[in-house]
C-alpha cells in the first residue's frame, strides 16, 4: 500500500474518532450543568475544569459578547481556528477520506460526507446553542454509522487495519487522559457531604467513555472510582477500555507488519507490546495505592512513542 494511502486512512479515522470525543464530552457537561443546575460555583465548575484539562486546550479569552462557558463551547465545537474543534476535525476526516476515494468505498463516502454537511448546514448549527444535545448527537450517531459501515462492508485488508490502528490509538490516548485528569481532580470528594456530588461527576467520568451502562451491568450501588479505573483501564472485553485498544491496535499493526519468522520486531510494536504488558499484568490495588498519576502518564507517553514509531516506519505525518 502507498504511504499516502495509510497516512489518508489513518489521520481519517482518527480525526473521525477526535472529533466523536470532544462532542461526547461537550454533552457530558452540557448534562452535567442541567444536574448541577443550583449547587454552589466551585464544585459545579469541576466538569469545565476537567474538560479544558483532558482536551489541553487553551480557550481564548472572551471578547465580552457571550458567557465565559458559551465562548468555551463554540471553540471546541465550531471554531476553525482550533484544529481539535469538532467541525475542524470532521473536516479533516473528510478530506483525508476524499483523498482515497479509490480506496474507501461509496457508503463509507456517504455516511462521513453527510455528517460533514449535516454541521456545515447554518440552521442546524444555530439550533446548537438552544439544544446542544441534538448537534453532539448528530457526531456521535454520524461517527459510529461510518465505523459500522466501514467494517461491514469494506475488505478487511491493509487498508482497513490501518483504520483500526488509528482509530484504537487515539481512543486509547483520550481514555487515559480522562481518567489521569479526572482522578485527580475528583480524588478530594470524600467528605459524606460530597457523596452525591462525587456520584454525578464520577458518573460523568463513565458517560465520557460511553461506559455507564457497562459499568452499571457490573456493579451495584453508587459510582466507585476504584471500579471506575479497573473499568476503563484494565477491563480485557469492554471496547473503550485502554487495555481493549491496546489489544486491538497490536491486532492490526501485527496484520499490517505481517508474519516473519526470525525478523526483529519493529519499533512501535515493541513499545505497543511493553505498554500491554504494563496493563495485563499490573494488580489494581498496586496501582491505586501507589502512584496512578505517574502509572498513567507512562502509558499516554508509551502510546505517543507507539504512535510515532508507526508514523516513521510508514511515512505517516
Amino acid at each position: 500500500m502507498l504511504s499516502r494511502v495509510a497516512d489518508a486512512l489513518f489521520w481519517m479515522s482518527r480525526y473521525l474518532e477526535r472529533g466523536e470525543h470532544v462532542a461526547r464530552l461537550l454533552d457530558v457537561c452540557f448534562h452535567l450543568e442541567l444536574d448541577l443546575h443550583g449547587v454552589l460555583a466551585g464544585p459545579a465548575e469541576l466538569h469545565w475544569t476537567s474538560l479544558t484539562a483532558v482536551l489541553q486546550s487553551r480557550v481564548p479569552e472572551s471578547d465580552g459578547t457571550s458567557t465565559p462557558r458559551a465562548a468555551v463551547t463554540r471553540w471546541l465545537t465550531f471554531d476553525p481556528a482550533n484544529s481539535d474543534s469538532i467541525v475542524s476535525c470532521i473536516a479533516r476526516a473528510r478530506a483525508n477520506a476524499r483523498a482515497v476515494r479509490g480506496t474507501i468505498n461509496s457508503s463509507m463516502w456517504r455516511e462521513l460526507n453527510k455528517l460533514y454537511w449535516r454541521l456545515k448546514d447554518a440552521d442546524f448549527a444555530s439550533r446548537a446553542d438552544d439544544s446542544p444535545h441534538e448537534f453532539y448527537q448528530a457526531v456521535e450517531s454520524g461517527s459510529c454509522l461510518f465505523q459500522g459501515v466501514c467494517d461491514a462492508t469494506m475488505d478487511h485488508d491493509e487498508g482497513w487495519h490501518f483504520i483500526q490502528l488509528g482509530k484504537y490509538l487515539e481512543r486509547a490516548s483520550k481514555t487515559l487522559r480522562i481518567l489521569d485528569i479526572q482522578y485527580h481532580l475528583l480524588a478530594g470528594l470524600t467528605d459524606p457531604s460530597e457523596l452525591p456530588l462525587a456520584n454525578l461527576q464520577w458518573g460523568g467520568v463513565l458517560r465520557s467513555c460511553r461506559a455507564y451502562e457497562a459499568y452499571r451491568r457490573l456493579n451495584v450501588g453508587r459510582v466507585e472510582p476504584e471500579r471506575v479505573v479497573e473499568l476503563l483501564l484494565l477491563h480485557p472485553t469492554f471496547p473503550r477500555s485502554v487495555r481493549f485498544c491496546l489489544e486491538s491496535a497490536a491486532t492490526a499493526l501485527q496484520a499490517i507488519e505481517g508474519d516473519s519468522p526470525g525478523r526483529s520486531l519493529p519499533r512501535g510494536d515493541r513499545e505497543l507490546g511493553l505498554v500491554l504488558g504494563e496493563l495485563r499484568y499490573r494488580d489494581l490495588d498496586e496501582l491505586l495505592t501507589g502512584d496512578l498519576h505517574a502509572f498513567l502518564g507512562g502509558l499516554q507517553s508509551g502510546c505517543s512513542s507507539v504512535s510515532s514509531a508507526v508514523q516513521e516506519r510508514y511515512a505517516l505525518r
